[in-house]
């Protein structure tokens, strides 16, 4: 029932298109392409993830305060620090 010849031509079509790579869409000239294409901010990044993660555990063990506002502030500190960072990224 299936036309075998136009079911090839279509996967064959899917598989020749060329992998998506975000990095396709920067620009080629400046330092924020620069920097978001480097391997060390690729790996930097994957380690503040894990390390938010982390974080994100202890928090929610320590952290008895409903806010934020009114956490001890090394929570608020850390908070800040990653939202900083997930913000410049």
């Amino acid at each position: 029932l299936l036309d075998q010849d136009a079911m090839k031509q279509k996967a064959m079509a899917k598989m020749s298109r060329p992998q998506y790579n975000v990095q396709n869409f920067y620009h080629d000239k400046g330092w924020a392409q620069r920097v978001a294409r480097s391997a060390a901010f690729e790996y930097a990044t994957l380690i503040v993830i894990a390390l938010n993660a982390l974080w994100i555990a202890i928090d929610i063990d320590y952290n008895d305060a409903q806010y934020l506002v009114e956490a001890h502030p090394i929570f608020q500190v850390g908070e800040n620090l990653f939202c900083c960072y997930f913000t410049g990224e």
